[in-house]
């Protein structure tokens, strides 16, 4: 890879980095992002990231750790966005299933379409990357699959917070 794609690269990053900030900055000003939490939310978000933060550890280290038996299998960059995709998702499911994942002022329905449009979005663009064989290049685990990570860990998490939601309503029809 030469010194031209390697700045593309770190420049198409930052470009995401700044949307995705910026895309955030907008949904707390919209108040669609309200981090307005209770008591018993916060207790619960607290133990969600210990998980979170554990996991996060234990895959670094399983990272790492497989790097030295089997050899170089994915890249730096690929390999850190799975660690990171593995600690937010224990984080995520854990609040969800704790019911500390939305404020109290946030709309689940907002959240859902949220979760959707990034999981399309990320999923699509990692089977673009598949479609042009550049996930795995000489038998290593490229960058370009970070789109598909990352879709992958969105599409989850929104699984489980729309069951959980249809189950939660359920039982509120029940009583």
């Amino acid at each position: 890879m030469g010194a031209e794609e390697r700045m593309g690269i770190v420049a198409g990053l930052t470009v995401g980095l700044a949307v995705g900030l910026l895309v955030v900055a907008l949904l707390f000003r919209k108040k669609v992002l309200d981090c307005t939490f209770d008591e018993r939310q916060e207790q619960a978000r607290g133990v969600a990231f210990k998980y979170g933060f554990f996991t996060l550890m234990g895959s670094i280290f399983l990272y790492g750790a497989s790097e030295l038996a089997v050899g170089r299998w994915c890249d730096a960059l690929a390999g850190g966005c799975l660690c990171l995709a593995a600690g937010i998702l224990v984080f995520a499911v854990t609040c969800i299933l704790k019911d500390a994942y939305l404020s109290l002022l946030e709309r689940p329905r907002r959240i859902i379409t949220l979760f959707a449009l990034l999981s399309l979005s990320n999923l699509g663009l990692g089977a673009l990357q598949a479609a042009h064989g550049k996930l795995v290049e000489g038998g290593i685990l490229t960058f370009r699959a970070v789109n598909l990570v990352v879709g992958i860990m969105t599409f989850v998490i929104l699984m489980v917070y729309v069951v959980n939601f249809l189950l939660r309503d359920r039982e509120t029809e029940v009583e």
